[in-house]
């Protein structure tokens, strides 16, 4: 909408001037500055005992006070430096410091006075008599008794006088340093000093410019002629940085122009205008901050807030796609004029528009007049084209949706690809009755027409190159194109690669031969190089067609390619052309499972042909007879008479009755020992508990069992223990399992009475926890309290628990298999420390270990 700028009072207008005063920030660490020292342009010391020699820029150290030399001379000095500022024009001054260090003191017990003065400039000629003219007071230290003597370290925040000097418009600045007038004679206070400096840190603060509204694209606004924008008003501006370095960022700050109480800042383009009225006048402004400061504030830009989107929706026409009825106008790649019409409303200034792309804008001749947009459908069937008036403030009325329907006039396109130089063919079709003819253009090549004979059209391509090619076709009703279609093809000269025996469609068995036909997709083919990925290359001649013929026998079933290039009369090799196909290995595909095998168990199974001709699987285990599942996939059982290997033997039946090339798979069945174990309560073990370990052999003639026993976690290198078998090959083993947690593992195998060793068999039981756990507090002597007890594990084994406090008597609580814990009561009689002892008994009458809970009374 249209809105009347209401005027800003006087008063609002002087608070909102934009400062210039360079803010340090607190919020993040410093990362920006820059540090380093000041150059020094010079710096001399003078000596009342030489009142008129100079000494500029001398090497080593400075004595300030007096003292007095071995021959009765007494010498009072004071030292000036003068240093470069000129680089800490234009920075933020985070720290500058002038500093020295005490060399030698002639008596740490007396006080010295020592000042810093800033004065005019040092030159070669300075002496004591001719010395630069004391013009400020930066500083003064007490040094001497009470401080580190000698060795303290002398310095001066610089900063004031700095600033002060750049605003002068000085180019240096100079420091005295000596003995206050007042000591400067005194015996004793005499001390010397290291050459000075200054150090700084120091950092640009950032710069903002070009400070605008991108959204809408208003520029920065005055309070007189602020343009309007809506909610979705998007600030701009440029930051920029003087240190290369630094991480330079935005920051904007808004608010209503009669209001600056209400200032936001945001480091977001897009401020939040929640709350604030349509019609309201916004200021805002724009700085630019790094780590350590913030620049000046922008001048202040403004806007009034528009919310109101235009009040009539755009009106959509369009002669070319008219409607939704079938079959529809125009056709794909048929460009249609859309006319967008205000209906009048002067608060439109532009329409926006899409379809399946972005967002695309438009401009009437006139607000509230008419805007066109060109849309060329890509595909046939229905379209929704979506329109939106728009104002100057970027308001949009809702979408109004235009429907229309795109005849299926497009040409489809089938081609015959020859190759490189030789004649490809495309067949072009459509569907519309009037087609009259057809053309074809490649990569934007001229155009080819050819006369549509019942919807169809034939031509020829002749391609110079490898690679994808662009192929847009079109249809034609006369001269009008009526329909337009793209199609990427890719355009190849690797040989073109036929076999009858060798394709997927076919079952090719290795040992059996069959050919393979390469044909040529270039000219002048005389050669062709070939192979099976496993670098034995071959070539083979072609014949007078530029075609030749490959006979090939597979020695092995499974996955092949071959590779084929083609080679012309001058030696140029053609793109790899490949064919991939699968050979039957005319050997059965055996799998058993013999995890876990025992003598006398059966193993599981499977054994299967590819062969076409195959009719049953016959196999014989162990040297037995022969024996047949009927089928080309067969499921059976074999069961081991003996521990060791033993082999499977399988053919496939073949419908001429003869058998198949045998496939011989070696089953091991285990000699390792079996294991079982039996813990107090399950097979589980038990903390301070014994687990009972049964073993039986599998090894025929067994005679003793080796073993092992310990746990995996304990780090501990368990002894070797034997066993006598018994006579029905089983012996049986006790372990204490002691108080850890984790796992109880035997490691055993059997031996012969020669000493022969089975197999080793591992095997693991868990070490379940039989302790107690215990809750609670006691508040005071004579407060009744509650304890909580509760089973780690075994709670399906737990009868009850018995428990005392001190000397107490033992009381017993049946366990609750309902709770969380089991609960009593307690009343402690007397305050201070004291022990609950608590242990459980188990389903089997055994008790637990016994639990120490210690707790403290406090008094009532």
């Amino acid at each position: 909408m249209l809105h009347r700028i209401r005027r800003l009072l006087a008063v609002s207008a002087a608070a909102l001037l934009a400062t210039t005063v360079l803010v340090g920030l607190a919020a993040d660490p410093a990362q920006a500055q820059t540090y380093g020292s000041l150059p020094l342009l010079g710096w001399a010391y003078t000596d009342s005992a030489d009142p008129s020699t100079p000494h500029p820029d001398p090497a080593g150290n400075f004595l300030i006070g007096t003292r007095t030399d071995t021959a009765g001379t007494a010498h009072t000095g004071r030292a000036y430096f003068t240093y470069d500022i000129t680089g800490m024009r234009d920075q933020v001054l985070h720290r500058v410091t002038f500093y020295t260090y005490e060399r030698t003191v002639d008596d740490c017990t007396k006080v010295a006075p020592i000042q810093m003065w800033r004065t005019t400039p040092v030159t070669a000629a300075t002496t004591w008599d001719d010395a630069p003219e004391e013009r400020e007071l930066l500083g003064e230290r007490s040094y001497g008794s009470g401080v580190i003597c000698p060795g303290a370290y002398l310095d001066v925040d610089m900063i004031p006088a700095v600033q002060a000097a750049l605003a002068r418009d000085e180019t240096s600045i100079t420091v005295e340093v000596r003995i206050s007038a007042t000591g400067e004679d005194a015996a004793g206070l005499a001390r010397t000093m290291s050459k000075a400096a200054i150090s700084y840190a120091v950092n640009h603060a950032p710069v903002v410019s070009g400070v605008k509204l991108r959204y809408p694209d208003a520029g920065c606004g005055t309070t007189e002629e602020p343009p309007p924008a809506s909610k979705s008003v998007q600030f701009q501006a440029t930051v920029t940085d003087a240190d290369p370095s630094d991480y330079a960022r935005i920051y904007y700050a808004y608010w209503p122009a009669d209001r600056p109480d209400q200032r936001k800042e945001t480091a977001y383009a897009t401020p939040d205008l929640t709350g604030i009225a349509d019609g309201t006048v916004i200021a805002w402004t724009a700085q630019g901050r790094d780590n350590d400061d913030a620049g000046a504030w922008a001048d202040t830009c403004y806007f009034v807030l528009d919310t109101v989107a235009p009040a009539t929706p755009p009106v959509v026409s369009s002669e070319k796609y008219p409607t939704t009825t079938y079959p529809g106008t125009g056709g794909p790649g048929v460009p249609g004029t859309f006319v967008f019409d205000a209906d009048g409303d002067v608060d439109t200034v532009a329409f926006d528009w899409y379809e399946d792309a972005l967002i695309t804008r438009v401009v009437p001749d006139h607000p509230g007049g008419r805007a066109e947009a060109v849309v060329t459908p890509r595909y046939s069937g229905p379209k929704t084209l979506k329109v939106a008036a728009v104002d100057a403030a970027g308001n949009r009325t809702a979408w109004v949706e235009y429907r229309y329907l795109v005849r299926d006039t497009a040409p489809f396109a089938v081609f015959e690809l020859n190759g490189v130089g030789l004649t490809s063919h495309i067949t072009l079709s459509s569907s519309a009755a009037e087609v009259t003819g057809f053309g074809y253009a490649v990569d934007g090549g001229p155009e080819v027409r050819v006369p549509a004979v019942d919807r169809t059209g034939k031509g020829d391509l002749v391609f110079d190159s490898v690679g994808t090619k662009t192929v847009v076709e079109r249809a034609y009703a006369g001269d009008e194109v009526i329909g337009v279609h793209t199609d990427q093809i890719g355009v190849s000269d690797a040989p073109k690669i036929t076999s009858a025996e060798f394709s997927w469609s076919a079952s090719p068995v290795a040992g059996r031969a069959g050919t393979f036909t390469f044909a040529p997709r270039t000219t002048d083919v005389v050669a062709y190089r070939y192979g099976f990925g496993d670098g034995n290359n071959q070539s083979v001649d072609a014949g007078a067609d530029g075609t030749a013929e490959l006979s090939w026998t597979p020695q092995e079933g499974g996955y092949y390619t071959i590779y084929v290039t083609s080679v012309d009369a001058d030696g140029d090799v053609s793109e790899v052309g490949t064919s991939s196909f699968w050979v039957i290995d005319p050997h059965p595909v055996v799998s058993a499972n013999t995890y876990g095998a025992q003598v006398g168990q059966p193993i599981s199974v499977d054994a299967w042909s590819d062969l076409p001709d195959a009719v049953a699987i016959v196999y014989s285990f162990d040297g037995g007879p022969q024996q047949t599942v009927d089928g080309a996939w067969a499921w059976f059982e074999v069961v081991p008479t003996h521990a060791g290997d033993s082999d499977l033997v399988v053919w496939a039946r073949l419908a001429d009755g003869g058998l198949s090339p045998a496939t011989t798979t070696v089953l091991h069945v285990s000699s390792a020992p079996a294991v079982t174990a039996q813990g107090p309560f399950s097979a589980d073990a038990v903390e301070l508990r014994p687990v009972t370990f049964t073993f039986t052999a599998a090894q025929a003639g067994a005679a003793s069992f080796r073993y092992t026993v310990g746990s995996r976690y304990d780090g501990e290198e368990h002894p070797e223990h034997t066993v006598a078998a018994g006579a029905d090959g089983t012996a049986t083993v006790t372990y204490d399992v002691p108080a850890y947690w984790g796992d109880v593992t035997v490691t055993v195998a059997s031996l012969t009475g020669d000493g022969t060793a089975s197999d080793s068999a591992e095997f693991s039981v868990a070490v379940r926890n039989p302790r107690v756990a215990v809750t609670g507090s006691v508040s005071g002597a004579g407060v009744p309290a509650q304890f909580g007890f509760s089973g780690y594990e075994l709670n399906e084994y737990t009868e009850s628990f018995l428990w005392h406090v001190g000397d107490g008597a033992v009381q017993e609580v049946a366990y609750d298999p309902l709770a969380w814990e089991t609960t009593v009561s307690y009343t402690p009689e007397t305050a201070g420390a004291a022990t609950l002892y608590v242990q459980r008994r188990f389903t089997d009458g055994s008790l637990s270990p016994i639990t120490e809970f210690a707790f403290d009374v406090p008094a009532s």
